[in-house]
């Protein structure tokens, strides 16, 4: 899973601090602000300054994914997964009704369900067929 780097996190006293003010705090213990996940600290080099890293088994994959921090590219494609099997799981088989009886009409009819005299089909219920 590809998280990006964090640069806010709470620390041992639960108090907000960003990286650059962890990086002051000798052997301090740190968390995510949005999952609560442990975080490594990255020190200051001569490319980028301090970042925190998420230490990801140490909270569920779950918990991990309603993370701020997640990619925003991860969570789309968790989403459309999720979204195929829903979508794999829907039956198939049956056929979308055809027989419809207008309530405020008092008119059956076989089709869409679109009533001829009423030009609409939200007073349309299903009828069985028969």
């Amino acid at each position: 899973m590809r998280i990006l780097k964090c640069y806010l996190a709470n620390n041992a006293r639960n108090k907000f601090v960003n990286a650059k003010e962890a990086s002051d705090e000798t052997g301090g213990h740190w968390t995510c602000a949005s999952c609560g996940c442990r975080l490594i600290l990255h020190k200051e080099d001569e490319k980028e300054g301090p970042w925190f890293e998420h230490i990801q088994h140490s909270i569920s994959h779950h918990e991990l994914m309603m993370c701020a921090w997640v990619d925003p590219l991860e969570k789309e494609a968790a989403r459309i997964r999720k979204l195929r099997q829903v979508t794999y799981a829907i039956d198939t088989s049956s056929k979308p009704p055809t027989h419809w009886h207008c309530v405020l009409c008092s008119e059956d009819y076989v089709g869409n369900k679109h009533c001829i005299n009423c030009h609409s089909g939200i007073y349309s219920i299903e009828r069985t067929p028969g």
